[in-house]
């Protein structure tokens, strides 16, 4: 028994390498082939970890920051950074009353007011936390505003008003003033000056169509967003609508609603940031148009959100909508390197059994017929066909990819039908036609793997044109505007004005990713072309 498995371990360790690992020995030594799986796995890995490296979607267009914000790495110290923060808790600062009017506050999870009674009354609520800003005046913020209003079953409805006001204590009491000039015909001046520090988001009662009453009345449950600069809410401003000029009041209009609010009126470095909330109750039962007795109002202010859009985010920024470009670059290395290679394989895969069938059957009406149809389709134009099926069938990634793949086999079957011509005459295959092989058991189990090499080498070379394909459909506004490819990113950046605003990280990175990918097929390329060329062998 010992004689028996030494000579059989001595027979298996003495056995010849399989032609496979044959070309995986060759191929490791070849530099070029090392540093083209380098640079593919490092375009790869990102892709398989995007839900680990990022946690937006490039799907669901999440705004993370300002508009155009640059790499944090790039960005001086005192560009702005995103600042968050909620307001919930809020004390009464200042209250005057008229009447018989009666008012209970309560705090916990946010603030609650209670008023009864006839008469009129003011509250002004502020923020007992606040923001301390240190960076230069940001472009964008955005506000978050929540409470509802009710009326106690049993009491009259009172009119009243809720207004949010962001005030920067600090610039206020700096007395700054913004200063809006204007000059009507004939050489008539009016010159405004606006307080800086203090700036009126939303009130129930300006946000109406048709806003007849300085008062609201009815339940309100409010859940608003407030973005900055607005054009609208500047127009809303009391400076504004207090002018009793109508002429000069429309000027005025016109010029103040160009004005950035948060950046000129609101921010400044080293200063400090609240909210302030002004409550206005009347109930009179002797007013005609608002008439109102024995009124009640009850109020629940359950937080105000604040967020100072950063101009510095990420990794590589965010364009022209705010999204992150970190997440598109990477989602979009992930579908280069997935679809560009099964778009390869399965183009690759056509051209195998179309050409072993028509060199197999070389002469014959088969051939001929397969044949003819390859040389049709060279004349079909691969991307105005795209475009075709974009506009009839809908601009889908797969529908591209499927155009791509029908259009990409030709030139590989007319190969591989010459060197199945070639070899149908060997002496294997006389063998296996000897032993009763069928015609397509010859061609997949004994011609097939003597063209692995080719398909692997035409693989790898097509991988990167099919790519590059889909990026040319999408520069040309005919892509899937929907798919996270480097394609559909210059596009967005070559016409969203990543060149006006010099957005270098949005327009560079898939460019660059283009490249390399291409690059890391290229070097595998030319040690696999060793294979498929004995000549190039060096």
């Amino acid at each position: 028994m010992s004689k028996r498995s030494s000579v059989r371990s001595t027979q298996l360790t003495s056995r010849a390498p399989s032609y496979t690992e044959t070309v995986m020995k060759f191929v490791l030594k070849k530099k070029s082939f090392i540093g083209g799986v380098i640079i593919i796995a490092i375009l790869a890995v990102p892709g398989i970890l995007a839900q680990i490296l990022t946690p937006y979607s490039p799907l669901s267009r999440e705004v993370v920051a300002a508009d155009f914000a640059i790499p944090e790495w790039a960005a001086p110290p005192d560009t702005p950074r995103n600042i968050l923060k909620n307001f919930t808790n809020f004390d009464i600062v200042e209250k005057k009353v008229v009447g018989d009017v009666t008012i209970q506050a309560s705090s916990g999870e946010g603030f609650k007011l209670k008023l009864r009674g006839e008469g009129r009354a003011s509250i002004l609520l502020a923020s007992t936390d606040y923001v301390h800003y240190t960076y230069k005046p940001a472009k964008q913020a955005q506000v978050e505003i929540f409470f509802n209003s009710l009326y106690p079953s049993g009491l009259g409805e009172a009119w009243y008003n809720v207004e949010v006001i962001l005030v920067n204590e600090d610039l206020l009491a700096m007395g700054d003033k913004y200063t809006v000039e204007i000059t009507l015909p004939p050489e008539r001046k009016h010159v405004l000056e606006v307080p800086k520090g203090i700036y009126s988001l939303y009130d129930l009662v300006t946000t109406k169509v048709a806003a007849i009453y300085p008062y609201h009345k009815g339940p309100a449950v409010v859940k608003t967003l407030v973005t900055l600069p607005n054009l609208v809410r500047n127009i809303q401003q009391r400076y504004i609508t207090e002018i009793s000029d109508p002429w000069i009041r429309d000027a005025v209009s016109q010029k103040f609603s160009l004005v950035n609010a948060i950046r000129d009126l609101i921010l400044e470095k080293d200063t400090k940031i609240r909210v302030l909330v002004n409550v206005t109750y009347y109930c009179n039962p002797r007013d005609f148009l608002t008439h109102c007795s024995n009124g009640a109002l009850e109020l629940s202010l359950e937080q105000v959100k604040l967020w100072i859009k950063g101009e510095a985010f990420g990794i590589l920024g965010t364009n022209a909508a705010g999204n992150d470009v970190w997440t598109q670059y990477i989602y979009g290395s992930r579908s280069a390197i997935a679809v560009g290679i099964t778009v390869a394989t399965l183009a690759n895969l056509i051209s195998l059994v179309v050409g072993l069938i028509a060199g197999y059957r070389a002469d014959t009406a088969v051939d001929h017929a397969i044949t003819f149809l390859v040389d049709v389709m060279n004349f079909v134009p691969t991307i105005p066909l795209i475009i075709v099926v974009g506009l009839t069938f809908g601009r889908n990634l797969w529908t591209i990819y499927t155009v791509i793949v029908l259009l990409s086999w030709q030139g590989g079957a007319r190969i591989i039908r010459q060197w199945t011509m070639s070899l149908r005459a060997s002496t294997f295959v006389e063998a296996a036609r000897a032993l009763g092989a069928s015609e397509w058991r010859i061609m997949m189990k004994h011609l097939a793997p003597q063209l692995l090499p080719y398909l692997v080498y035409r693989i790898v070379t097509r991988a990167p044109a099919a790519v590059y394909l889909e990026a040319s459909i999408q520069l040309l506004g005919f892509g899937d505007p929907e798919a996270p490819t480097w394609g559909r990113m210059i596009n967005e950046a070559y016409y969203r004005g990543a060149l006006l605003h010099n957005a270098w990280w949005w327009i560079l990175p898939p460019i660059l990713g283009l490249i390399i990918f291409g690059v890391g097929f290229v070097l595998i390329g030319m040690a696999l072309d060793e294979i498929a060329n004995p000549r190039l062998k060096r």
